[in-house]
């Protein structure tokens, strides 16, 4: 298999993963709570933290050694907001405006979020590094 396509299929699995917490915290919470917005946001955040810890296990293991574990996760953290405020704004215009059940604006901003932020992230927080001379933290490459 293309060392792409493998890498595509591992990063789609891991956001299935996290996307199934996700939906679990989301409709959840909009059953019990209601305000959909609140929901999704509270249920995106556990689903970000269980998308970092898979995505650095298992997808962007290799390719991380130029950056510490503390960058890596900001830079993952600050990408993930841009997921978000796509997200919230996403849900509100579906679901208030378009008047759309939670679970069809919540699968809408899905879509939308996987595509945009998977674009985002290859190219900058698991960009490869091209300096090939020290790591660009303090931190040793063996630790990263």
């Amino acid at each position: 298999m293309h060392p792409k396509v493998r890498h595509a299929l591992l990063y789609t699995g891991v956001n299935l993963a996290s996307t199934v917490v996700d939906y679990t915290i989301f409709l959840s919470l909009t059953y019990l709570v209601g305000f959909p917005i609140l929901a999704s946001v509270v249920a995106y955040g556990v689903g970000m933290l269980v998308n970092f810890a898979l995505t650095t296990n298992f997808v962007f293991l290799h390719d991380m050694s130029h950056k510490s574990r503390h960058r890596l996760f900001m830079e993952f953290v600050s990408t993930s907001l841009l997921g978000l405020l796509l997200t919230a704004a996403i849900i509100w215009l579906t679901v208030h405006h378009m008047n759309m059940p939670p679970i069809e604006g919540k699968t809408i901003s899905l879509l939308i979020c996987f595509a945009s932020l998977y674009y985002v992230r290859t190219r900058i927080v698991f960009s490869k590094n091209t300096n090939t001379s020290a790591p660009t933290d303090a931190e040793p490459a063996s630790q990263a």
